[in-house]
């Protein structure tokens, strides 16, 4: 069947094209039909592809899709008419026998057929669109003819009709995006790689089938508000090696807004919910000296507020700490920043979406083969992607940071990069309070039951948003002041060396410049902060999952896994000390293991230990 140009074709209509991709024996991937035509002024059943989108077959039939019956691919290309915009890809694979092809022709000679049916959309509504392709490609394949190409002009003709701009502002946007799903499937990890997608590094993400991977990533990325429906125009953007680095920023003009009254904030915050970490009595003056030495030197070390001890604690003061801990009354505490008054601000006025996706650092949630060569190009610096193909790992210069989501690991390959993404014990009270509340049986079963907003998806995204423009305002402070160490000082000075924030405080949101800075989670430590970050360095370690494995084993579990248990133990209390350290960098993060969000990072615990023993 030949079709000529569509007259009706419009770069402004929600979707572009409706591609049908197929497997061919001898040519591999390619294009089989394509409503309207790729090419101006070609026909439909051409194989004949833009420059741009020469390897828009192998996006739409993953690498090693023959192992699948179905799957959902997610993917960028770089816009036609405008390379500095994005088309979005959504393709639906299917895999049929052969046998149930009604009209076979002369080109099916295996066993099985491969296509997808594929939407190239200029509109991010990947979830929206998925849910209905998925029906039109069951029934594009249950009919068994696929020269019968009626469905798919009519799939053109009715996306166009049912889908338009309005729908990014509603919560359609983040149809099969589940924010809940990622926190309790990551937990504490949540936090490390949404802070690692500011840092602006080359991060590859490794799963089999496509569509949890790419879902994955764009679940991700939805924490940041407002990236997905303005943020990713540049994401496949290729950049000239000359282009400059700085993006011009628009002028910002915000009227003076009322003050909010705060004596409320703590009833909708997340800091509400840390408060139980915090010790309660009559006052710190009232304590010996000798107690107030050990909660300076023990304590303080753990929450980075003590700026002058250079003495790490022994774990032989441990009890005497803790004891200590539960009498010890906080003093008047700064102002925290308010999670009403940040609500009450629109993404304008703040300054979001962030340029992250700009200048030469890439955003693909499922990247093939051949654009290997791609990533290798001197104008990129930085990106985000999935792939399936284990090449993409074997490249030992690819990428900075490798989450296999399949193994549960997160791979840092870069030391500095490593303990830059170390969690604060701050950090640590807001994702726990996070998974605590998403995790709840009694959240969980209100929030099912469609009536409940604390613990959904976006309630969710609203503590992110919360806990990024907290740390937005915070980077505006000089990198030497004490609240940079509530978020890490080596990540926060990674932060200032990316291209996006060195264009965006230049000239800062008077919104967001109005905010108080400081850590959302900010507050004086007691005893369940000590047990939340033993907990999460006996999760996210190697060594700690060692120790784990030891106490539930059998026969050795007295001996051995006590021992095991107080090496990690004193390992990780010995961890703060960590070599010589500056008065100004004091911070928890500074001197605990390189990074307890990542378990390879837990051979090195167990061999600084065995060290320790040695001498």
């Amino acid at each position: 069947m030949v079709e000529a140009g569509c007259g009706n074709y419009s770069p402004l209509s929600p979707v572009l094209h409706v591609v049908v991709v197929g497997f061919h024996h001898k040519k591999g991937c390619q294009v089989e039909y394509a409503h309207p035509p790729l090419m101006p002024g070609g026909e439909s059943t051409s194989s004949e592809l833009p420059s741009q989108w020469r390897n828009l077959p192998s996006l739409a039939l993953p690498d090693g899709s023959h192992n699948w019956d179905s799957d959902t691919v997610y993917f960028h290309l770089p816009a036609l008419h405008n390379p500095r915009k994005t088309v979005f890809g959504i393709s639906c694979y299917r895999q049929i026998d052969a046998e149930r092809i009604k009209n076979k022709t002369s080109d099916i000679t295996r066993g099985t057929v491969q296509k997808s049916v594929c939407v190239l959309s200029r509109l991010p509504l990947y979830g929206q669109i998925q849910v209905k392709m998925s029906l039109i490609t069951q029934a594009y394949f249950e009919e068994g003819d696929f020269s019968n190409v009626d469905l798919i002009k009519e799939t053109y003709s009715n996306l166009n009709s049912c889908l338009s701009d309005d729908m990014l502002h509603t919560q359609q946007l983040y149809v099969g995006l589940s924010a809940r799903e990622f926190i309790l499937h990551f937990k504490q990890r949540a936090l490390v790689l949404f802070k690692l997608v500011l840092l602006e590094r080359k991060v590859l993400f490794f799963k089999s089938p496509v569509r949890e991977l790419s879902g994955h990533i764009l679940t991700l990325l939805s924490l940041f508000p407002g990236l997905l429906e303005a943020g990713l125009d540049e994401a496949a953007c290729i950049v000239p090696v000359d282009t400059p680095t700085h993006s011009p920023l628009h002028s910002l003009v915000v009227d003076n807004a009322e003050e909010v009254d705060t004596s409320s904030v703590r009833s909708v915050s997340p800091t509400s919910s840390v408060h139980s970490y915090i010790p309660t009595s009559d006052s710190i003056s009232n304590l010996s000296s000798k107690v107030k030495d050990r909660l300076s030197g023990a304590i303080g070390y753990i929450a980075g507020t003590k700026s002058g001890t250079s003495q790490s604690p022994s774990t032989a003061d441990l009890s005497q700490v803790t004891e200590a801990a539960e009498e010890v009354a906080v003093p008047e505490e700064p102002e925290l920043p308010s999670f009403t008054k940040v609500s009450s601000l629109t993404l304008s006025e703040l300054g979001l979406p962030l340029r992250v996706y700009t200048a030469g650092n890439l955003c693909h949630p499922y990247l093939s083969l051949p654009y290997l060569d791609i990533l290798t190009q001197p104008s990129i610096h930085g990106y985000v992607i999935g792939a399936t193909n284990a090449l993409f790992k074997a490249k030992k210069d690819l990428s900075d940071a490798v989450v296999d989501i399949d193994e549960d690991t997160l791979v840092f390959k870069d030391p500095e990069l490593r303990r830059a993404l170390a969690l604060t014990t701050e950090d640590l009270r807001f994702i726990d309070n996070v998974i605590r509340v998403v995790g709840s049986d009694d959240q969980r079963g209100e929030f099912m039951e469609g009536v409940g907003w604390e613990g959904g998806d976006e309630w969710v995204r609203a503590q992110f948003r919360f806990y990024l423009v907290c740390l937005l305002r915070t980077s505006l402070l000089p990198q030497d002041t004490s609240e940079m160490h509530l978020y890490n000082s080596h990540y926060t000075t990674q932060l200032r060396e990316t291209r996006f924030h060195s264009a965006w405080k230049s000239d800062p949101p008077i919104g967001l410049v109005g905010l108080v800075p400081g850590h959302p989670c900010s507050g004086a430590v007691g005893v369940s902060d000590v047990k939340l970050r033993l907990s999460h360095t006996m999760t996210n370690t190697d060594g700690g999952k060692k120790v784990t494995a030891a106490m539930a084993s059998t026969g050795r579990v007295v001996s051995g896994g006590i021992g095991a248990a107080k090496g990690a133990f004193s390992s990780w209390f010995g961890g703060f000390k960590g070599g010589e350290r500056s008065s100004k960098e004091s911070s928890p993060v500074d001197d605990k293991p390189a990074d307890l969000a990542a378990p390879e990072i837990g051979k090195e615990v167990t061999d600084s230990t065995d060290k320790k023993e040695q001498q």
